[in-house]
């Protein structure tokens, strides 16, 4: 990749038409269920982070603020202070690692970016914190910019949720995400955008937004994470952790057919094992 500013599709090219990239998750956080468990042990998150490049991640995605629903928020200073040393054991032991930061602050993400982060994944959609498109913009740093009806704590209770007419909302949330970014100077090579599966939207909502996520890279012509992995729109009952999982892989591939860029998963070595029994099976 060249230096200077960030390019998605640079990085995304050497993939296309083969799969899309793959962003594992890493949490360094009490409560999380990326891999079974919530813990904020630094050696435990390094080694964690470092079986999931061995998988076939292409980028570690790492977060020490949960923004599942209801979660509260983390001060920036504690915050930074869960992932600091786990960004510095992952480079360390693999300085290539294309690391993003998976933070609505933006003083976490400019340490972060002074430490060796290359993406910035903002689930606020610069929302949040009014300085963040100032950082990203100053950094040349890429961004994953998310469209979401409200804050962790309450965007999935009543009344923030949307109700209808899902595609057509975060069709124009997203119009807006843009042109804010465009007026503070982040580029457009800079951009990849989220649909925030799960975040204040209803099941239906969600695989509508699923069923046109083709659709959507190409409306928009900007690359697009897509983030489904071990989400509630995938629950049955009754509800279990391999359910979620075989649902996640099942989406992944049907993603995958539509030619979308990024895919953010817990389960790495699956879902590359999946991807490459579709690619073949299609003869790709």
């Amino acid at each position: 990749m060249n230096k200077g500013v960030f390019s998605w599709r640079e990085l995304l090219a050497p993939l296309r038409g083969k799969r899309p990239l793959i962003a594992a998750i890493v949490n360094a956080t009490p409560d999380s269920f990326s891999d079974r468990h919530g813990t904020l042990d630094h050696a435990e998150r390094i080694k964690f982070a470092l079986q999931l490049l061995d998988e076939g991640a292409d980028i570690i995605d790492l977060g020490g603020e949960s923004t599942r629903p209801g979660a509260a928020e983390v001060e920036p200073d504690a915050e930074w202070e869960r992932i600091k040393a786990v960004l510095q054991g992952i480079l360390s032991e693999r300085p290539g690692t294309i690391i993003s930061i998976d933070t609505r602050h933006s003083t976490t993400a400019e340490k972060a970016l002074q430490n060796g982060a290359k993406i910035i994944n903002d689930v606020s959609g610069l929302t949040f914190d009014r300085n963040m498109a100032e950082v990203i913009a100053a950094y040349g740093c890429g961004c994953i910019l998310t469209h979401s009806s409200g804050v962790p704590e309450v965007m999935q209770t009543s009344g923030t949720v949307i109700a209808g007419n899902t595609l057509k909302t975060v069709r124009l949330g997203l119009g807006g995400i843009l042109e804010n970014a465009s007026r503070q100077n982040i580029k457009s090579s800079q951009i990849m955008l989220d649909v925030g599966i799960g975040f204040g939207k209803t099941r239906a909502g969600n695989y509508e937004l699923l069923r046109n996520a083709g659709t959507l890279e190409k409306e928009f012509d900007l690359p697009f994470c897509w983030g489904v992995s071990r989400k509630s729109l995938l629950k049955s009952e009754p509800d279990t952790l391999a359910k979620r999982i075989a649902g996640s892989l099942a989406l992944a591939v049907k993603l995958a057919d539509a030619d979308v860029s990024l895919l953010r998963v817990h389960d790495a070595a699956m879902t590359v094992a999946a991807l490459t029994v579709a690619a073949e099976m299609a003869g790709k």
